[in-house]
């Protein structure tokens, strides 16, 4: 089989028809997968989840929503990637994650341009729930991809570079989509249409960018659910495993708490609303800015978890102060940065450490990933409506639980290596 080699015109190397794992973790063209892969996050994950939640004051009073209706429609991905992660990820495995991004893509670009269709409530519910159903094996397909392309000493920066692109989508979306876009499209529905229409020109571009590869099923014969549990049963004996997903758990359901409860909570206590919504951008930026270095950090440390647990404790410091801050801003934004800091550096390397658990078959990889997902959207669904429920006691109670997700997830983390070490 011949290696990569560049192209005439010297800008991009040429694909050959088919590369095995070893040409493509020393092929150049690993930098184009990743690239790709960043872009994909920005295009199908960060910029229309961000957007989407700034376009909904816009979207309630076109199509008469009161809170409880918008706050469905926000948690309908989350609740349908509870049950479509692990289904998920063994399609990964099975057809492979070239067939499964063109696929996705087109999937995410139609049903996401689908909800600028709605027409009420019960019409955008559905829209938003068949768009939930296959965005959340999205992430799964670029963590693979990249444990394809990338030995682990330079997996650690790839997750982070990929992570970076999720960040700046989320940034972006949330700071452009009901400012700039919606004017210069014309409204709310144009945004999603247009924003959908990215991710189907983005399969396209996949088809073509993507190398064919040569798919090595597990079994032999269809996917059925009967090798779906049975992939299952294998990945879950991986004690490694059950680590992380359970520090993922604690650590998705305390930020989607926080970012969730936050500006509510500012307001409740007296702040005004542009300085309320300014406390959870800080959160985002500052995730951005330390997504990259620490997620390197973690390759030149040549140790995941204690980078992972550093990044733990940092958001659960930071969730204690906002517990003591009351209405003191820069203590507010203190906490924030805090919080933020680690926490997409902190999903980077998640990903990068379940595809490196030790004695897990690539084959069965995306089961594996399916699983942590499985836990991460059960966190991010259950911790802030238990959470919010403490605000009866008082306003900032439910902070006290938050941190204690995240002291679970990293004693468990810890927990983990000093039990491995006896």
């Amino acid at each position: 089989m011949r290696r990569l080699r560049p192209s005439i015109s010297g800008l991009m190397p040429q694909m050959p028809p088919l590369i095995d794992q070893n040409d493509r973790q020393h092929s150049s063209y690993r930098w184009v997968i990743l690239a790709m892969v960043s872009l994909s996050g920005f295009i199908t994950m960060g910029f229309p989840t961000a957007g989407l939640s700034a376009l909904f004051s816009e979207i309630a009073e076109s199509l008469h929503l009161d809170l409880i209706q918008i706050g469905v429609i926000w948690g309908v991905g989350t609740v349908m990637g509870i049950f479509t992660s692990l289904i998920g990820g063994s399609f990964v495995d099975y057809f492979g994650t070239r067939r499964m991004l063109v696929a996705l893509c087109l999937a995410t670009g139609i049903t996401g341009a689908l909800r600028g269709l709605a027409v009420d409530f019960w019409s955008l519910f559905l829209f938003s729930f068949l768009f939930g159903v296959v965005q959340p094996i999205l992430p799964m397909n670029f963590i693979k991809l990249n444990r394809e392309w990338f030995s682990s000493r330079q997996l650690g920066f790839a997750a982070g570079v990929m992570s970076a692109g999720f960040a700046t989508g989320a940034m972006l979306g949330s700071r452009l989509s009901a400012t700039v876009l919606s004017p210069f499209f014309g409204g709310w529905r144009a945004v999603l249409i247009f924003l959908g229409l990215c991710s189907i020109v983005l399969a396209l571009i996949w088809a073509v960018a993507h190398p064919p590869v040569d798919v090595k099923r597990g079994s032999k014969g269809r996917l059925n659910m009967r090798q779906v549990v049975s992939n299952l049963r294998y990945v879950t004996r991986f004690r490694e495993l059950w680590t992380i997903a359970l520090a993922v758990f604690g650590v998705v359901g305390l930020m989607n708490s926080l970012v969730g409860y936050v500006p509510t909570y500012l307001r409740e206590i007296g702040w005004e609303a542009v300085d309320a919504d300014s406390a959870i951008p800080v959160f985002f930026l500052a995730s951005l800015i330390g997504v990259a270095p620490i997620s390197h950090l973690s390759d030149r440390l040549d140790n995941r978890r204690l980078v992972m647990a550093f990044g733990t404790t940092m958001m659960t410091l930071g969730t204690l102060l906002m517990f003591v801050a009351s209405d003191n801003f820069w203590v507010v934004i203190l906490a924030m940065a805090v919080a933020g800091c680690c926490f997409d550096s902190f999903m980077a390397l998640m990903g990068a450490s379940i595809t490196e658990v030790e004695g897990l078959e690539v084959a069965f990889m995306g089961s594996a990933l399916g699983f942590g997902g499985l836990l991460q959207n059960l966190g991010g669904s259950i911790m802030p409506p238990i959470g919010n429920a403490l605000s009866r006691i008082e306003l900032n109670a439910p902070f006290l639980l938050w941190a204690a997700a995240g002291v679970f997830a990293t004693v468990i983390l810890l927990g983990y290596r000093a039990r491995k070490a006896k």
